[in-house]
């Protein structure tokens, strides 16, 4: 896959940093060299209009799943049910894994490291979708000789203690023609009491696309805890302990599939029963290959997106400037400034630390995408941005008669969906935006605003910020923070985001549905709320 750095997207965003006009390249955002192209078609994948249909209505497996429960982020869990995680920092017991790279397409071959407990292993492949309900399909299985246990996790002196492992490949997955294009968890068996989950996409970069969907695996990464340490809390879940480098080279905490089955499996399995024309990549096709999002109508994110480097940030505005819709169906999304190194295989955040050594510069410094010397608030693409966690409200529909709200059963409220991490527009500079939810909270002792918010530019590219990171799991109603959404709100949580998908997959939203403005714009001379 092509994996290398986009001079020219980074020349581009530097001119709007500095406020320079945004001047756009088209040699920048070409389409995908011939050879990645005709390594896709080399597959024969099936991916002409109706696919995605076509695909689910094959016979799934609602056995995927069988004895591993979803299990949260060790952030989540430590702070949810006041246990402190300790996945990775002991002998390992589980047998777990991780893949050479998150991502892959036609002809690659991606190894597995595993580490066992000198049994067999049986690894099964899934694609993820809607099945009939039943939520995957088996693509392949196969078993594997004995794995030992692999060695403990490896962790560099503070203050990056970076935690890997150097496990060797157990096994190498090829993608060919039955892996289509979609979301992957490999099934890892050893016959013991604790099963785990293993996370891939498999990305064809030539689809023409209504959707492409976005996974997160930058952010799944910096909340990772497995061996001890997050960009968050150490082993002792304080935040004076947490990493500064973290590592694609581990496993992921919980039961190994990062946040996708909270954060986005939820929206996915809407989008795939719809049959929607999906593309499928991650964060770093974003980062690296501008031209991932060439042939599509809209972006969509799930619930947690917290992490974008400059490309991914450059390719998303390129994007919209050019009629292509965006879609956050989450909280906190692009809020932090992370760079990346060493191949791709490490997440580098210091959050303006002194012992950053790029603090100062505008590309590299590691921070929040609004501190200096970045001063880039994320407001001014999704015309809302973070303002808090920790937080569990209702949402209340100003405008019921409005799309995506016409469906809705019970109109008013949206109980208990609003949480942990949320936004709003009313405190940091961005374009004029219609209030699709609101919810009036108290946080830190003031009062404060949470909007969903929506806008559409001049090429008419809607943007969508729903503001809350509770939105995804409260479909399927596993909300680390808030167990037991109402029927009510799981079901009008659904219906809004299938007409959500509806609606971006049939191209710029603004050429049938304008924003209506509720707050105006807010420049650096307006007077903003504060918190």
């Amino acid at each position: 896959m092509q994996r290398r750095l986009n001079r020219k997207l980074i020349h581009v965003f530097i001119l709007s940093l500095f406020g320079l006009p945004l001047i756009f390249l088209p040699s920048a955002f070409a389409a995908p060299k011939a050879s990645l192209a005709s390594q896709a078609n080399s597959c024969g994948w099936d991916t002409s209009p109706g696919w995605v249909a076509r695909e689910n209505a094959k016979v799934g497996n609602s056995n995927w799943a069988n004895g591993i429960p979803p299990e949260y982020s060790g952030d989540y869990m430590a702070k949810e049910t006041g246990v402190t995680p300790a996945w990775g920092t002991g002998p390992n017991k589980a047998v777990a894994g991780w893949f050479d790279a998150p991502s892959g397409t036609c002809g690659d071959q991606i190894g597995l490291h595993i580490s066992g407990n000198g049994r067999p292993v049986r690894i099964k492949v899934y694609r993820l979708g809607y099945y009939g309900g039943a939520g995957a399909r088996l693509i392949t299985s196969t078993n594997i000789a004995a794995v030992k246990t692999g060695s403990r996790a490896i962790v560099t002196k503070a203050p990056t203690s970076t935690v890997s492992t150097n496990w060797p490949v157990a096994w190498i997955l090829q993608i060919n023609k039955a892996t289509i294009p979609g979301e992957y968890l490999l099934r890892l068996d050893d016959g013991g009491p604790d099963s785990s989950l293993v996370p891939l996409t498999v990305v064809d970069p030539h689809i023409k696309s209504a959707i492409t969907f976005v996974s997160s695996v930058l952010t799944w990464q910096g909340y990772n805890q497995w061996g001890g340490y997050s960009l968050y809390k150490g082993p002792n879940m304080q935040r004076g302990t947490r990493a500064t480098i973290v590592s694609f080279n581990r496993p992921y905490d919980g039961d190994g599939s990062g946040q996708f089955r909270y954060m986005e499996y939820p929206i996915l399995k809407i989008a795939e029963r719809l049959g929607l024309d999906m593309n499928y990549i991650t964060d770093l096709e974003l980062d690296q290959n501008i031209a991932s999002l060439q042939y599509t109508n809209s972006l969509l994110f799930g619930g947690h997106s917290e992490y974008w480097t400059v490309n991914m940030r450059g390719a998303v505005q390129s994007a919209i400037a050019r009629g292509v819709n965006l879609v956050s169906l989450g909280g906190n999304s692009a809020y932090a400034h992370p760079t990346l190194q060493a191949n791709n295989r490490q997440l580098v955040m210091w959050r303006a630390s002194l012992a950053d050594p790029n603090r100062k510069d505008p590309l590299l410094a590691t921070t929040s995408w609004r501190a200096a010397p970045i001063s880039q608030p994320e407001s001014m693409i999704l015309g809302s941005q973070y303002v808090g966690l920790g937080v569990s409200a209702d949402y209340k529909i100003p405008h019921p008669n409005r799309w995506p709200f016409t469906t809705m059963t019970h109109p008013a409220v949206l109980q208990s969906i609003v949480g942990r991490e949320v936004d709003s527009p009313l405190y940091s500079i961005g374009p004029a935006v219609e209030v699709l939810a609101s919810s009036a909270i108290t946080f830190n002792g003031k009062a404060v605003t949470i909007m969903a918010t929506y806008y559409t530019n001049s090429k008419n590219a809607g943007v969508i910020d729903i503001s809350t990171n509770g939105w995804s799991c409260a479909i399927d109603d596993i909300c680390p923070w808030h167990p037991q959404i109402s029927k009510d709100t799981k079901n009008d949580a659904r219906l809004i985001t299938e007409q959500i998908l509806k609606g971006i997959a049939k191209g710029p939203l603004g050429t049938w549905r304008p924003a209506i403005i509720d707050v105006q714009a807010r420049t650096k001379t307006s007077v903003l709320q504060k918190i």
